[in-house]
């Protein structure tokens, strides 16, 4: 048994080798194969692998070789790049530029030999924190114009400089941008303002850009600039200019837009809605008549460039068909000037659509808010004139409240309303279309429009418009208005003009009225005198029982050119002649310009110098001139001379003056009026302004002079502020004035006059003050006396 065991554990252990020997082989055999197919393609793939590398790596460093070799020779043939690559990289290159690097000396050597002239250099960083703006210059370049005898140089060229560096002898600029420049064109600037005025038509000429101002605001992308000018063809200047935008991404300047203001304002940024970049606002706002261009900053992203979108009245399409008819209604009155109603009708469209009003609805309801809040507050306000207060009514679609003002207040119809509704038919008549057209059974607006065409045309027409609606009623109402402010009236004859004549002066003829001998006196005169030789007698006629023209000893002649006259308390330039040369006429005429047996002149030459006494002999009237011969001491001077009535003339120097400061702290609310009307006029920020102002001391030391007198007659004080070159020179306030501004302002902060209209050439010598009436203004201009009377159509001396 032993035996066996180990047999069979033998045999049994042989089996399993044969198996496993059996199957064995073919196992390792595939092993094998596999292994040599994996193994048999490395050295080939690392080779090629090995050769790739190396070919790479040879190429790279030649590239690189090239590379270098190529930029050695840039940098020493041109040892600054192009401009465009400073451009697209500014901060990795923006000292990297192809122009040379000058002092500001050559740079204006250089402009010099090409007969232009550098201006003011400016320091933007001076405009923001931003660091971006560091060492970033900008220069106008000036250029004279052609054709042109005064103030003939304009800004021709802007050019932005960054600062290389800096040493002793100054400032190393080099040239980033520059951008031509050239001015609006004068029909741009002349159509917002005289669209409605027959025979103003602007050319194509462009208008001169004369000085550099900052629009700056805190959170806008880049700088913002304007460049501005004055246009002016009556009355006050209109300010005009162009926004510049200067992008800190690309170092360029670019132009966005021309724009004008008849008030003479800056455009100033206003958030009206509250989110995002506040809006752009320029006012073209004409008296009472609101107007506004809105703009919004549109592309802020460094791809495109910064540009200005204008907020139109154009009709947008609805989320809801629905309310298609009162969004048109709303723009529809906003387009011809009622901009309240307009204003109600798209408030409660905006509560309607709540969450569908878009951006775009809510920037047209911005811009028609912002006229409807100016236009509101002139209707609600307190006019010391009645009816100034009935057309902000009438402007403001209040047709109703206007109907009870005329009533309540007793305006005089003939001399207060016929003239306003014949002088401003063309915008209230489309105002009553419109408001008419919207609300078809508005009975007040109905009687305004039959009132305004009995003011154009006559009674008929009126009935014939009103009636047309077959409305009795109405038609009665309207005829009982009329019998109460247009009772019948006498029929008058034609009065004769053959001889009456417009005596030179370039006053408001409008407020002319003629006089002659039949007429009373005279309350004052005013004209212009001259040394006069020799006189020929027989071309002078005196009064009866006057004496011979013979010269006494020790006397001169003095030739006095009447201008104007004060009659019936009003300044009349025309005059109504003798119609013969009869003693008994000469007598009459010689009474109605208030002479009497020895009648006198007094002459002024300075406002500071005391009159000089005149005696007048004799009168003569020829080519429509009239002239005096008066008698008087000679004098050093040669003249000319203001000639006007003893007692009459007063000037700034006998009025008591004070501060501006002096004035805020005794009437703050009419200091804050002035200071708007100075900042407005002068194009500078108010806070500014403020904060000059408030370090003026002493009332002879400061920088505005207040005089308090009533120029108007209307029983109200104006002001007279006078500003001191000299005094503004210590200043950092930028005003450039060469001689003493002038300005005149109601105690509502109405501009009434300021001798920078007619570009600071006029300088007010004084002013007449006659027994009754409004105050007369003298001015010279050139060496020429002119007399500007008060016209209370235009609420300017003119």
């Amino acid at each position: 048994m032993s035996d066996l065991f180990p047999y069979r554990r033998r045999s049994s252990t042989h089996k399993s080798s044969s198996a496993l020997a059996r199957n064995q082989p073919k196992a390792v055999q595939v092993w094998v194969k596999k292994n040599r197919r994996s193994q048999l393609p490395l050295p080939l793939f690392k080779r090629v692998l090995k050769l790739g590398g190396l070919t790479v790596g040879l190429i790279g460093a030649g590239g690189f070789v090239v590379l270098c070799l190529w930029t050695s020779v840039v940098f020493i043939l041109r040892p600054n790049p192009p401009r465009w690559l400073a451009q697209t990289v500014p901060y990795f290159s923006k000292s990297w530029s192809d122009q040379p690097i000058q002092s500001l000396e050559e740079i204006e050597a250089e402009l010099q030999a090409q007969g232009q002239t550098a201006g003011d250099l400016n320091d933007l960083s001076t405009l923001s924190d931003d660091r971006q703006l560091d060492n970033l210059r900008l220069l106008p370049v000036l250029g004279k114009r052609s054709s042109c005898t005064r103030n003939c140089e304009a800004i021709v060229e802007l050019r932005l400089y960054g600062v290389h560096h800096r040493d002793q002898q100054g400032l190393s600029l080099q040239l980033l941008d520059q951008l031509a420049i050239q001015g609006p064109p004068e029909e741009q600037i002349v159509d917002p303002v005289w669209q409605a005025n027959v025979g103003i038509v602007g050319s194509t000429h462009p208008l001169p850009l004369t000085e550099v101002k900052s629009l700056q605001e805190e959170g806008l992308p880049g700088v913002w600039l304007t460049l501005t000018g004055r246009w002016q063809h009556q009355g006050s200047p209109i300010l005009y200019g162009q926004v510049l935008h200067v992008d800190l991404q690309t170092l360029q300047i670019n132009s966005l837009l021309n724009w004008s203001s008849p008030p003479g304002r800056l455009p100033v940024w206003q958030d009206l809605d509250g989110e995002g970049l506040p809006e752009m606002v320029v006012s073209q706002s004409v008296g009472l008549e609101p107007h506004f261009s809105l703009y919004t900053i549109a592309n802020t992203t460094a791809a495109v460039a910064v540009r200005l979108k204008e907020i139109s009245l154009s009709q947008l399409p609805l989320p809801q068909a629905t309310y298609e008819t009162q969004y048109h209604n709303a723009l529809f009155l906003a387009q011809h000037g009622l901009w309240s109603n307009a204003q109600t009708q798209l408030t409660e469209l905006k509560t309607q659509l709540a969450n569908q009003w878009s951006q775009e609805l809510e920037q047209q309801f911005q811009l028609v808010t912002l006229h409807a809040r100016v236009s509101q507050s002139q209707a609600e306000r307190d006019w010391s004139r009645p009816r100034q207060k009935l057309l902000a009514l009438l402007l403001d679609g209040r047709w109703e409240k206007a109907l009870e003002a005329m009533g309540t207040s007793q305006i005089h119809f003939e001399t207060a309303v016929l003239p306003l509704l014949q002088r401003d038919s063309s915008r209230l008549w489309q105002r009553l279309t419109a408001s008419l057209q919207v609300t078809p059974t508005a009975k007040a607006a109905r009687i305004w429009g039959a009132l305004l065409l009995l003011a154009k045309e006559d009674k008929e027409s009126a009935i014939e418009w009103l009636t047309q609606n077959q409305n009795a009623a109405l038609k009665q109402e309207f005829e009982t208005l009329v019998a109460k402010i247009q009772p019948e009236e006498p029929e008058e004859t034609e009065p004769d003009t053959s001889t009456t004549v417009a005596v030179s002066n370039p006053s408001d003829t409008a407020e002319l009225e003629p006089f002659g001998s039949d007429t009373a006196p005279m309350g004052g005169i005013f004209g212009t005198a001259r040394l006069l030789a020799s006189p020929n007698p027989n071309e002078w006629r005196q009064p009866p029982g006057a004496s011979d023209l013979i010269l006494s000893a020790g006397q001169q002649w003095y030739e006095v050119t009447l201008q104007a006259g004060n009659i019936n308390q009003r300044w009349s330039s025309r005059l109504e002649l003798p119609g013969t040369s009869s003693p008994e006429a000469i007598a009459a005429f010689w009474r109605s310009l208030g002479f009497g047996i020895s009648p006198v002149l007094h002459l002024v030459e300075d406002a500071s110098e005391t009159p000089q006494t005149v005696q007048v002999e004799a009168i003569q009237w020829r080519a429509g001139t009239i002239k005096l011969l008066a008698s008087g001491t000679p004098t050093q001077s040669t003249g000319p001379w203001a000639a006007t009535t003893p007692d009459q003339w007063v000037t700034p120097r006998q009025i008591r003056t004070q501060s501006l400061a002096e004035l805020y702290q005794e009437r703050p609310q009419l200091g804050e009026r002035v200071l708007a009307t100075l900042s407005n006029h002068l194009g500078v920020d108010t806070t500014i302004l403020s904060s000059t102002l408030q370090e003026e001391t002493a009332a002879e030391e400061g920088l505005v002079t207040v005089r308090r007198v009533d120029f108007t007659g209307d029983q109200e004080i104006d002001l007279l502020l006078t500003l001191d070159p000299q005094a503004w020179v210590q200043t950092d306030m930028p005003l450039s004035m060469q001689e003493t501004v002038s300005m005149i302002v109601s105690s509502r902060g109405e501009l009434l006059f300021s001798n920078l209209w007619e570009g600071g050439t006029q300088t007010l010598m004084g002013w007449l003050t006659p027994d009754a009436g409004p105050t007369a203004l003298v001015v010279n201009q050139g060496g020429a006396y002119q007399l500007l009377v008060w016209s209370p159509q235009q609420q300017q001396f003119r």
